[in-house]
């Protein structure tokens, strides 16, 4: 077994902030392996230490067709040349695509990276070129695949790393990560990418990405051979890459070139050096202009390597924070030769979602039309044409489209819903950059946590026409109307407006967080407002169980309810059903916090597995019912409906509930993972196993 491991800390979507294990110390993902020429160190070890490098990629193939490199790596180890850091090192593919031909054989490049000490070996891999056919890319991945397998008899303790290959065709891809990742590798590079990067084919290179990624078992590290430049970084690490890799901090270095996030510029065509890195806040363009060459070169390598790191800790931020997303669409349009990749990311919309967390910390920022392509926005029209629209039975209801607003829509339009509620029971919806959304769930993430412009443009105005008319022609027969003031009510008066209460059958209380002093006889039209209120956070409960649990979820509200508020904002805090505590609703994202009672009660509406992670080991429940973490190790299924944040119920091979928590790792994940946390535990039911005699 390798003496390598990987586990993840954070995630957003396929992004993730991992700890990859090493001999040699720990990584923390996503990273950037600078690579080392062992015949010229220019910029140390140390130095690259500093600048945040935490691992390093050097080319075995060098090393062993260098007679004193040679040598000493195999007497004192690779590390010795380099430095002490953990080392991946290169197999000579690279050169075999260079040059056409390699002298070692797979079994020698192998077995020489383990005499040697390599933290992390790679298998000589055939290099397919992106105009090959293709029955060629897939006769030279069946060709590595086999390669592979011969590397996994020899490796020893050695990590592994298996390049999937298959050239431009995505199809072939997942179709080789899928075997590779049946075989005991450890490191999944993409490979044969080079060319694409060189030729600005960033499209086809997000399509080559996601086919890999597709078919890879999600519990090991992938790495995107030759991404140097940190313009590609954020996109790859959104669609799921942990590491890159490139000489290119030194090879533009060495030809005056200087690296930024959106593209790479000559040093003679600037004029002034804006970037605050060391380098260039220390000087100026015509002063570094006039170094020697040597040091000009090395000057430049590390501004390189300051903007790289740079864009690595701007993308782990973003993944903590949640904005991710946000940051590649900005990062895209950057760069002309990037447009295209908005395209590649709507296609596989579906993908990303199953990946995409239920909430996050930062808001939704709207950056242009290629937002309304979010995973989350699909997820949300998705559930709210399946799991909310309303039953064709419910005729008898009057419904109010919307314009846009300021969040939440409720209280932006709370007069306007007044008047139209002296006149009929009508339900209203606001025409979004989401889709449409009733009133009831204006306050559920992302809903109410969306900053758009005043004014949208005419491509994002016409995919909002084209979802509302499919909106309106599922509606159930009744009166719609755009809302239009005063012609409105108008028209409504000529209706006499419409009838049904959706509270039939309800007992409701609706009280604040402190004790509840009895007050006097209230009015005529106090009463009428509380009523109201009672009926609106009913409704509200209702709609966002069926949108956050599944359709069915509202049944579990339904009873003696109790709607604890809070007195400063009127929101909903607590809801509790004939005494017993069902849901708390978190105040930043709208959205339910499951309680024991409430997770019993759709224990009974639904069946396993659904909103479940199963654990079937006696020893390790105990420890879950005191409230401890649910390790992906001990999952032995979970509900593949479920998405990172969901609330989830833990349960045993008796579908007895364990704990609530959260989800961390979704279904694939979660049976891949050997480390790590799976399920955030919130709370035990804090009951030992009842022994049987």
């Amino acid at each position: 077994m390798a003496s390598t491991s990987f586990e993840v800390k954070y995630r957003d979507g396929l992004a993730r902030i991992g700890k990859f294990s090493t001999p040699h110390g720990p990584v923390t993902t996503p990273t950037l392996l600078p690579v080392i020429n062992p015949s010229t160190i220019p910029v140390s070890v140390d130095t690259m230490r500093s600048l945040g490098a935490e691992m390093i990629i050097t080319n075995s193939y060098i090393i062993h067709s260098t007679d004193h490199l040679r040598e000493q790596a195999l007497e004192k180890g690779v590390h010795s040349l380099v430095g002490d850091i953990p080392i991946m090192t290169d197999s000579g593919t690279f050169q075999m695509y260079v040059y056409g031909k390699v002298r070692v054989t797979n079994e020698q490049i192998i077995q020489f990276q383990k005499d040697i000490g390599s933290d992390v070996g790679t298998i000589l891999d055939v290099f397919t070129v992106p105009d090959s056919p293709y029955e060629t890319a897939r006769s030279e991945a069946e060709e590595t695949l086999k390669r592979a397998k011969a590397g996994v008899a020899m490796k020893g303790k050695m990590a592994l790393a298996g390049p999937v290959q298959g050239g431009v065709y995505p199809d072939i891809r997942e179709w080789h990560a899928g075997e590779l990742s049946r075989l005991d590798l450890d490191f999944h590079p993409v490979g044969g990418v080079v060319p694409l990067m060189e030729n600005a084919k960033y499209s086809t290179l997000s399509e080559v990405i996601v086919g890999a990624k597709k078919g890879l078992i999600p519990s090991r590290p992938v790495h995107l051979f030759g991404a140097g430049h940190p313009m590609i970084f954020p996109l790859a690490a959104y669609l799921g890459c942990d590491f890159f890799d490139s000489a290119s901090y030194i090879k533009f270095a060495k030809d005056d070139r200087m690296m930024f996030w959106n593209g790479t510029r000559k040093l003679q065509d600037i004029h002034e050096l804006w970037c605050p890195c060391p380098v260039c806040s220390s000087t100026t363009a015509k002063e570094l202009r006039a170094l020697p060459p040597e040091e000009r070169t090395l000057q430049l390598a590390l501004h390189n390597l300051h903007i790289s790191f740079a864009e690595i800790r701007r993308i782990r931020d973003a993944i903590k924070y949640g904005d991710l997303r946000e940051l590649v669409e900005a990062r895209l349009r950057e760069n002309p030769n990037l447009l295209p990749v908005f395209e590649v990311l709507a296609k596989h919309t579906d993908y990303l979602e199953r990946f995409e967390p239920v909430s996050r910390r930062s808001a939704f920022y709207f950056t242009g039309p290629e937002s309304l392509n979010r995973p989350n926005v699909a997820r949300y029209r998705r559930h709210f044409f399946s799991r909310f629209m309303p039953s064709r039975r419910e005729d008898d209801r009057t419904i109010i489209l919307l314009e846009e607003g300021e969040k939440p829509y409720s209280r932006y339009y709370g007069q306007t819903i007044e008047k139209v509620r002296e006149i009929s029971d009508a339900r209203f919806f606001v025409n979004s950059i989401f889709g449409p959304v009733p009133l009831e769930l204006d306050e559920m993430y992302p809903l109410a946590q969306t900053v758009i412009p005043v004014k949208l443009d005419t491509v994002t105005q016409k995919k909002m026409a084209e979802i509302m008319e499919t909106f309106s022609h599922s509606l159930p027969p009744g009166l719609g109307i755009v809302w239009d003031g005063e012609n409105t009510l108008d028209a409504l008066r000529m209706f006499g407006g419409a009838l049904g209460d959706s509270t039939k059958g309800t007992d409701v209380i609706d009280q604040g967080d402190a004790d509840v002093q009895m007050a006097p006889e209230p009015d005529i039209n106090q009463e009428k407002k509380r009523k109201g209120t009672e009926k609106k956070n009913l409704a509200r409960l209702r709609a966002l169980a069926d949108m956050q649990f599944g359709k069915g979820a509202s049944d579990m509200i339904h009873g003696g309810v109790r709607i604890v508020c809070s007195r400063k904002t009127g929101k909903i805090r607590n809801v509790h059903v004939n005494g017993e505590h069902l849901l708390s609703m978190r105040a930043h994202d709208g959205l339910f916090t499951l309680k024991h009672a409430g997770a019993r009660k759709l224990q009974n509406l639904f069946p396993p597995p659904k909103l479940r992670a199963c654990v079937d080991d006696e020893e390790v429940e105990e420890f879950i019912r005191e409230g401890k973490n649910t390790f992906a190790r001990f999952v032995t299924d979970m509900d593949p409906g479920l998405r990172p944040m969901d609330e989830v119920m833990v349960v045993n091979g008796k579908d007895q509930l364990l704990a609530i928590g959260q989800v961390i790792l979704i279904r694939e994940e979660a049976l891949a993972f050997s480390r790590g946390i799976a399920v955030k535990v919130r709370e035990g039911d804090g009951k030992k196993k009842e022994k049987t005699a």
